[in-house]
């Protein structure tokens, strides 16, 4: 029997589900490993990405409704099924798996967190408006419990930085890890790790009403964290971009500081009680994407934080 024979018997099948760009490039970084094949990429209706990639190596894509196909008898539940594959991934999947998939092979997740603490939904964003610098990535056995299952893999991350930063960190740490998953499940006798018995924390996603600065009731850290952990420039996501609220006009800010820019650029302190007029905030926030000025917001401890790159948009109506 040639070697090219028994590669070709060994060779087992995954299933991927997403929406989000970071699990599409932590997908793209395994498709290479021998003994593996991506076999289904589960999808939504909306999910925008490019899949010319994965198209070319010949890897089909299913769009599917994910509150109805993935339960019993649904098209992406039969599809899945037909494929028996060795394991099912949910990466970035914002929906609970039913029953019938998790006892149908290992169904596993890639979630940050120091487990048990850091359960449940937008946890990167919780953590960072927590003020915690730094967590786990954890290739994590799906259970019926929200993230309470055993852990096969884990790699300590830095949350620094905007939540853009700790994507490409957990993208990175994701994708090696999944490849040391993959590896050790194909030998078998792979067992994972049960969490901590510990207190556990869980967390509900973070809503648009949390993207709100408040500098009276805020300190400047606290402003800084809740803007950069709201900064996401994923297309598919549903995290919204901070914004301070000035009366007729809001400041959508994705950009911002603890430390004051070097050099004597003029500053203007932005407050809810007295907002410039419209045009003199476009021209402010025109100036400071230009680095020809910087816009301050003062939190309730007195510091400032420095405004780095804004723009303006017409107030959310109550």
């Amino acid at each position: 029997m040639s070697p090219a024979t028994i590669e070709a018997q060994a060779e087992r099948s995954y299933v991927w589900c997403t929406y989000r760009d970071w699990s599409f490039r932590v997908l793209e970084g395994i498709l290479d490993l021998d003994g593996w094949r991506a076999a289904l990429v589960l999808t939504t209706e909306e999910c925008r990405y490019d899949f010319r990639g994965l198209e070319r190596r010949n890897v089909p894509i299913l769009r599917v409704d994910p509150k109805i196909d993935l339960k019993f008898g649904g098209r992406g539940h039969e599809r899945i099924v037909a494929l028996s594959p060795a394991t099912i991934f949910h990466y970035g999947w914002s929906w609970l798996v039913p029953s019938e998939l998790l006892s149908l092979c290992p169904n596993v997740t890639l979630h940050p967190g120091k487990l048990p603490r850091d359960r449940g939904g937008s946890p990167i964003q919780n953590q960072i408006r927590n003020g915690q610098t730094w967590t786990y990535t954890n290739v994590l056995m799906m259970e019926e419990g929200l993230d309470t299952g055993p852990v096969f893999e884990r790699q300590r991350i830095s949350l620094a930085g905007s939540v853009d930063d700790v994507w490409a960190r957990m993208t990175a740490s994701g994708c090696l890890l999944t490849r040391r998953y993959l590896r050790k499940l194909a030998r078998g006798g792979y067992e994972p790790e049960p969490q901590a018995a510990e207190e556990s924390t869980f967390y509900r996603r973070v809503k648009p009403r949390q993207a709100v600065l408040e500098p009276a009731h805020q300190t400047a850290r606290a402003l800084y964290d809740v803007i950069r952990a709201h900064s996401e420039t994923d297309v598919n996501t549903y995290v919204h971009p901070a914004r301070l609220e000035l009366g007729v006009q809001d400041v959508i800010i994705d950009r911002a500081s603890l430390e004051k820019p070097v050099g004597d650029t003029p500053t203007q302190v932005l407050s809810p009680g007295a907002p410039p007029e419209p045009d003199a905030l476009c021209d402010l926030c025109a100036q400071v994407n230009n680095g020809d000025a910087v816009a301050v917001i003062e939190g309730s401890d007195g510091e400032p934080i420095y405004l780095t790159r804004m723009y303006v948009q017409a107030a959310v109506p109550a």
